[in-house]
């Protein structure tokens, strides 16, 4: 027989060996049957000051796809365990459950106020960003209280608490401009940074059983990694402003002086916004200007007719004059903080390296004593059905 034929024939043997192995099923030595899959997880600190990690585990086989009550047939369960790290805490929760922990569905990381406060959050993000299991889009989240209690909340649309912290939190995003999804991996691109200031999502308490109905932002500072400030509610979606991070949202004008004059209010729907930072020095004074364009439409009119380009004008000028003094108050209160979240020294680093590299020494106190210049410019693209008449407005 020829050489080349034998050889054919050793390949075709060997080719016949290796197919049961291929056919063989999982390669893993763990089966789905092993693994308990985390839905979401929340971190505290236990009162002996060692971390608290609760986790969300997906309960199979339940009728009730949407249960949180500790019931047989709830869909999920919550079980916690202490130990000095997070990969600790873990396997002491398999040892409790008889499986191990597996990550790659977990949604949302709750991190309680009390930790970040005292310890730095770079302790918990470690574990989770060095295992090749957690979603690079992990939404990290802070909660004031027990972030525990925030696992026993029943979802009012998703099946679980995780995608539904995440969903609402991307949905104040998107339409109200009162929160910002983070993830993960941009943290962990700040992390890396010499120093980074930077704001994650935050959760009011409001009860057990409770979904937060007003997000705000919470300031950081990496390497430090400690909650710096909860910004307040009313300056969150000015914040995001600044921050170029705002999408959509509407803002109300009162129509007295007096917002609280019972003369009702009016909407205009912000449609898109872009804001660009311009930092000046000049005789060794930083000076910092912001401008913002604005386009949107009337969403609601009570007390102003909008019939000529003349009101069109006023309308939006209102419009600006009030944003104007509400960003105002945003930037000092960013500058009290000495948070520069908005970006001011990565611009300057960016575009003006030589100046830069005289300011990043004490940047801090530097951004502090900067001047503000913040000039808002409205463009109204539509006002309704109605054109520009208020509903009870008499026909001329």
């Amino acid at each position: 027989m020829p050489s080349h034929s034998k050889g054919k024939g050793w390949l075709i043997a060997c080719c016949l060996c290796m197919l049961p192995f291929l056919l063989s099923g999982c390669w893993d030595k763990l089966e789905i049957n092993n693994w308990a899959f985390v839905q979401a997880a929340s971190v505290d600190l236990s009162k002996d000051g060692r971390l608290r990690l609760t986790s969300q585990i997906y309960k199979p086989g339940s009728t009730e796809a949407s249960s949180m009550s500790p019931s047989t047939g709830a869909t999920f369960f919550n079980i916690s365990s202490e130990n000095a790290t997070v990969y600790g805490a873990s396997l002491t929760a398999g040892n409790e459950t008889g499986r191990k922990l597996q990550w790659s569905h977990m949604e949302t990381l709750i991190i309680s106020e009390a930790f970040a406060r005292n310890r730095n959050i770079g302790e918990v993000l470690d574990f989770f960003s060095r295992s090749n299991e957690p979603k690079s889009t992990l939404a990290i989240v802070i909660a004031k209280g027990d972030a525990r209690s925030h696992l026993d909340v029943k979802p009012l649309v998703e099946n679980n608490v995780g995608t539904q912290l995440a969903s609402s939190i991307q949905n104040a995003q998107m339409l109200t401009g009162m929160s910002l999804s983070v993830s993960l991996r941009e943290l962990s691109i700040l992390a890396k940074q010499r120093e980074a200031t930077f704001v994650l999502p935050y959760l009011p308490f409001t009860g057990a059983g409770t979904i937060p109905h007003t997000p705000t932002l919470a300031l950081f500072r990496f390497p430090e990694g400690k909650l710096v400030d909860v910004v307040p509610v009313s300056k969150t979606p000015l914040l995001l402003m600044l921050m170029n991070r705002y999408r959509n949202g509407f803002v109300n004008i009162p129509c007295g002086e007096d917002k609280n004059n019972g003369q009702g209010s009016e909407a205009f729907k912000i449609g898109s916004l872009r804001s660009t930072i311009k930092p000046r020095l000049i005789n060794d004074q930083l000076t910092v200007h912001i401008g913002v364009e604005i386009s949107g439409s009337v969403k609601e009119l009570v007390c102003t007719s909008i019939a000529t380009q003349g009101d069109v004008s006023s309308f939006t000028d209102k419009i600006a004059g009030k944003l104007e003094k509400q960003l105002a108050s945003t930037a000092a209160y960013l500058q009290e903080q000495e948070a520069d979240v908005i970006g001011v020294g990565e611009h300057l680093h960016r575009w003006h390296n030589g100046q830069w590299k005289t300011l990043r020494q004490n940047w801090r106190e530097r951004f502090k004593q900067a001047k503000f210049e913040i000039k808002v410019h409205v463009r109204l693209t539509n006002t309704g059905i109605d054109a520009g008449q208020p509903f009870t407005a008499n026909e001329p």
